[in-house]
């Protein structure tokens, strides 16, 4: 631990200048107060230089006031790192170029249960939600880039540690508050959102409670066009396989979409802070946040990989146009509403005494995450369709797709085919039990650090399949009953190309009630395929550490630590497999331990010019939804997906160097080069399996994830911020900050492909200027194109298109109490697209529009 003499009261407002004055009298030499967006950046450069090792932050500018809207999106703001979003929004977190299974994610340096994708059955794993979390109940986020012995392991890319408030940290707050008015474009919709908080601290300022809540409801449309893969063709006993032309690759599903999307996200949190002596601290914390979406998807699916192939035009190896005969088009309809629901509840006590510093913590956290109406999805198909289709202008253009024989804006022109139903639930469990205990010494080793750590993990995964086609299969519907409404008229208005614009639907509720008795169906017992579906995993991790933190002066002054991790893993992973047809429960386990040293050393060439090095042994631990063993057969394509209970970790040997010259109190440039060692990389298994009776197709590709193969990767990253308040007015209220990295990856043969997730330039730039009751941001967020999905011999990689986002925000302060902001997203209405493999084959494109926000923000 590293104990500085300067008292950061991080977002204090004018009622606590009393607990300021209180403060100065006892001593400390220095105290910041904050509101402002330059007071964020310098409280970011606080974090970064003050840091044991290579560490990046990024910091709330007042009490529930984040730089930006989302709190992925903020950490935009950090060499680095990019983001993955749904529907406009942020997700997931990638740093240096690894994905977001390689990050781990903790709330006040505690693990945090993670919530499941339940909107499909595409599982994410260990990857925490970001959309889960309200910003306004976070404070500031480091982003540790090496880590030291008494950092929890499991991150190869970095640790990022979200941090919520402290109430003797806050000092007295009366009400802070803030209500916004949020406009997309596409949805047509303005939504609200509101925060509040509240701090109350005695007149001894050594006990506190706070208390902050936050709602938000927002409606979300995006428009969608996407080709579900193209496939290479391939001739198998004297017939054509896989696709329309052998040795080509051709696109097989493609599907126009319009989704709706409804959120509500409600967020509290609370903490208590105790100082009873000047040598003991006790604090409890308490966060949930529930995040409910209700989503309707209304699309058409047209296969191109059956039928009469004619007027076929073949571009390299790939068909990019042609007219189909005899294929089939399918209406469909998609609706559910899930929940994620999230407990954070921890217990921390510090005392010190002389040399001895002891720290005890215990935390508990529950995810959620449920369909609570469940994914029912209505099913209309036609046979012997006829297709126009020209993919000729590659990624960025929507393809040309015509069905001249078919009137697709009558449900009658679509025999029903089945209605689906699944329910799915997933509950993730987090404990765990952590001492800490510092010895300070009077030599070069400064102190010695050692501690014990105990972590208890569940992850419990259901998931149920119900099909009916009684009544259904084959009937033509003329009832004005079950036609639902396209909701708009202007779908993918923005893009060139000549497709359906409009098209039948089927309604959302006509169907079940017609075709599907709710209780006797769910009365049946679980099937087969819902048994091999679902799983049950427990993991326990024992760990222990070392520590020394050094200082000495080898002619410039050097401090750092030396420290081994040592981690114990022992996992269970149950389910179902498949004998002669029946489900036979099978349980796996696999114990397997780390010795994971390292090194961070900090040479203060002068006292504004810094080197960092460090070098280490990581891990990440495999998936989730990998490890699991589980088995799933696709309803419409022959694609199956099957868990690996066997996996190994990646284990990584990394090695770091930054450069830092901080010039001025808000000012810096830093420039750092990295380099990762990973093995065991785990990347994808195509086998051919026959597919068990009852599933839609004689045989499936299986995909299952295996260890082997190895993967370098390497970079640098440019970090640059400077105030310019050395200008003449009005410009000396301008400040700027930019970030970019650049990362390239080397893998082994039985890796085969890039890196998923990694892409290899990013760039961030910040504008602002202020200036009296003004402030200004203009941001840009731009990321080079990366492997989405790996592929494999028959099917080439989902490619993400590089994308950049415009943004601005503009706030004015009508007095110490009140201000406004406007904020606007995505100015330049870009919308994110997809190719496979190469540019030429277009596989996805979507985009959902510009979002303006309009605010008010209250002190009191």
């Amino acid at each position: 631990m590293q104990t500085h003499r300067k008292l950061t009261l991080a977002f204090s407002i004018l009622p606590c200048l009393p607990a300021v004055a209180n403060e100065l009298e006892n001593g400390l030499e220095e105290v910041v107060v904050y509101g402002s967006y330059r007071s964020s950046i310098e409280r970011a450069l606080d974090t970064k230089r003050n840091a044991d090792s290579i560490v990046d932050a990024v910091s709330a500018e007042d009490i529930g006031k984040f730089p930006t809207e989302n709190v992925a999106d903020a950490l935009q703001l950090v060499s680095g790192v990019s983001i993955s979003r749904s529907r406009g929004e942020g997700l997931f977190v990638s740093v240096r170029g690894l994905g977001p299974i390689f990050q781990a994610t903790t709330l006040n340096g505690r693990n945090v249960a993670v919530n499941e994708n339940v909107e499909n059955s595409r599982q994410s794993g260990r990857q925490f939600r970001y959309d889960v979390l309200p910003s306004e109940l976070v404070s500031a986020i480091e982003v540790v880039k090496s880590p030291t012995a008494d950092m929890d392991e499991g991150a190869i890319g970095g640790i990022v540690n979200l941090r919520t408030f402290r109430p003797l940290e806050l000092g007295q707050v009366t009400f802070t508050g803030s209500a916004k008015a949020n406009w997309q474009s596409l949805s047509g919709d303005t939504d609200p959102r509101a925060s509040g908080l509240t701090n109350w601290v005695n007149e001894d300022n050594n006990f506190g409670v706070l208390a902050a809540v936050t709602y938000a409801r927002r409606a979300v449309r995006q428009d969608r066009m996407m080709t579900f893969d193209w496939q290479l063709g391939r001739a198998q006993n004297g017939r054509v396989v896989d696709g329309l032309i052998p040795g080509v690759f051709n696109p097989r599903r493609t599907r126009p979409t319009l989704e709706l999307e409804d959120r509500e996200r409600i967020g509290f949190s609370t903490a208590w802070q105790w100082r009873p002596t000047d040598n003991l601290d006790l604090n409890a914390d308490f966060l949930y946040s529930k995040f409910t979406t209700r989503f309707d998807e209304f699309g058409i699916d047209i296969e191109l990989d059956r039928g009469a192939l004619s007027n076929q035009v073949v571009r390299g190896n790939s068909l990019v146009a042609g007219t189909l005969n005899n294929t089939r088009l399918q209406a469909s309809r998609e609706t559910s509403e899930q929940e994620h629901e999230n407990y954070v509840l921890g217990l921390n006590a510090e005392w010190t005494q002389d040399e001895w510093t002891v720290i005890g913590d215990i935390a508990y956290s529950e995810a959620e995450s449920e369909t609570i109406d469940p994914i029912r999805r209505n099913r209309l198909r036609v046979s012997g369709a006829r297709v126009d289709f020209d993919f000729s202008g590659g990624s960025g253009r929507v393809p040309d797709l015509a069905m001249p024989n078919t009137d697709i804006s009558r449900l009658a022109s679509f025999p029903g085919r089945r209605i689906e139903y699944r329910p799915i639930v997933s509950v993730d469990d987090d404990f765990s039990l952590q001492l800490d205990v510092e010895r300070a010494l009077q030599s070069a080793i400064t102190s010695v650090e050692f501690g014990l750590k105990y972590r208890a993990r569940t992850r419990d995964y259901d998931r149920r399949d119900i099909r009916v086609s009684d009544g259904i299969a084959g009937v033509t519907f003329t009832d004005p009953q079950f036609s639902g409404r396209f909701p708009d008229n202007d779908f993918l208005s923005g893009q060139n190309g000549n497709f359906p614009r409009t098209f039948a639907v089927p309604s959302d509720t006509a169907f079940f009630n017609a075709f599907f008795d709710t209780p006797s169906l769910l009365a049946r017992p679980l099937t087969t395929g819902d048994l091999r579906n679902s799983y049950d995993i427990e993991e326990t991790i024992q760990s222990a550490y070392v520590k020394a933190n050094l200082a000495a002066d080898i002619g410039v002054p050097v401090t750092g630590n030396i420290g081994l991790r040592m981690a114990k893993t022992g996992q269970t992973a149950a389910g179902h497999g498949q004998l002669g047809g029946a489900a036979v429960p099978v349980s796996f386990e696999k114990d397997y331990t780390d010795y994971l040293p390292s090194l961070n050393l900090l040479f203060e060439l002068r006292e504004d010019l810094l080197l960092r090095t460090s070098a280490s042994r990581v891990i990440t631990r495999p998936s989730l939804a990998d490890i699991a063993p589980r088995l799933t057969f696709g309803t419409d394509i022959n694609d199956a997906d099957g868990g690996n209970p066997r996996l190994d970790p990646y284990r990584a040997n990394q090695y770091d160097a930054s450069l830092e010259w901080y010039f001025s109190e808000a000012s810096a440039v830093s420039f750092a080069v990295f380099h990762k060692d990973i093995g065991n990389f785990v990347t994808n298994s195509i086998t051919t399996i026959a597919g068990p009776a009852g599933t839609a197709f004689p045989t499936y590709n299986l995909s299952s994830r295996v260890n082997g193969g190895e993967v370098k990767i390497s970079g640098i990253e440019l970090s640059y911020q400077q105030v310019y308040d050395f200008l003449p007015a009005p410009f000396n209220g301008l400040g700027f900050q930019a970030n970019y990295t650049h990362a390239s990856d080397k893998t082994s043969a039985n890796v085969g492909t890039s890196v998923e997730g990694l892409s290899n330039n990013s760039l961030n730039m910040l504008l602002f200027y202020e200036t009296g009751s003004y402030s200004a941001r203009l941001s840009y967020n731009w990321r080079d194109d990366f492997v989405a999905s790996a592929g494999n011999a028959r099917q080439p990689s989902r490619i993400e298109d590089a994308f950049g986002l415009l943004d601005m925000s503009l706030s004015y302060a009508v007095n110490d109490s009140l201000s406004v902001t406007l904020e606007a997203t995505n100015l330049t209405n870009a919308a994110q697209e997809i190719y496979a493999g190469t540019p030429d084959r277009f596989q996805e494109l979507n985009y959902w529009g510009r979002r303006v926000v309009l605010g008010v923000k209250l002190k009191m």
